[in-house]
């Protein structure tokens, strides 16, 4: 079976929201009110994310400091090594900034495919919003539509956790759920397990994989994963 996963960063990968700690420590207060914006619906991520990193007065190395500190799943690499095992295809799709999650990658030593938002320096303590996989069409308003990031012909597997994941559930055949998420795929009848962990995603992963190798229907499969 030709199964993609596709992975959260902030609040998945990460034990907290990565942009939200950056912010907090270096944007102007403003940033709150634009996240209530956000949170109410008055604006999507792209827009919020735009004005947010506007207010930011940070050097990169405050920023690298700050990232040394974000506590990452432990389980995660071992994740990602053991669906590559298995013949899975792995990639990260944060609405997030690159300049924050590629380091933490690089930290924790995971090497993986990552779609994402930019973030550019605009002299010494300023920084830009770019969203190179934004789309005008995207219902969210999202800075990247992860709906678009979808792969055609596989299966779908997502594992996140908030509210930039809830368009690509109801695009996908199963979902590893955590936060608000479950409550969100549990609301539209979405097929979905709750996980705590990367450590319980690799336990339903193998038995997924070890029911496709007795020859189980991929539907059945999904659904018995769901179901235990």
């Amino acid at each position: 079976m030709d199964l993609d996963i596709t992975i959260d960063f902030d609040g998945t990968v990460t034990l907290g929201d990565t942009t939200d700690l950056i912010l907090e420590r270096f944007a102007a207060p403003k940033w709150r009110e634009v996240e209530a914006e956000w949170v109410a619906g008055r604006v999507g991520s792209r827009e919020c994310l735009a004005r947010q990193a506007a207010l930011l007065s940070a050097s990169p190395d405050e920023i690298d400091a700050t990232l040394d500190t974000v506590e990452t799943d432990l389980s995660f690499p071992h994740f990602v090594r053991e669906a590559r095992a298995l013949g899975a295809t792995t990639k990260i799709v944060s609405d997030g900034f690159d300049r924050f999650i590629e380091p933490i990658l690089a930290r924790i030593g995971v090497k993986i495919p990552l779609v994402c938002n930019r973030l550019v320096s605009e002299g010494l303590r300023s920084w830009r919003a770019e969203f190179p996989n934004s789309s005008d069409d995207c219902r969210s308003e999202s800075g990247v539509c992860k709906c678009a990031t979808a792969s055609d012909g596989k299966f779908r597997l997502l594992i996140g956790d908030g509210r930039s994941d809830f368009c690509l559930a109801q695009e996908s055949d199963l979902v590893f759920a955590k936060g608000k998420l479950v409550e969100f795929c549990r609301e539209q009848k979405i097929p979905f397990r709750p996980i705590a962990s990367f450590r319980d995603a690799r336990v339903y992963m193998r038995e997924l994989f070890q029911l496709l190798a007795r020859g189980a229907p991929a539907d059945t499969a999904f659904e018995q994963v769901q179901r235990a």
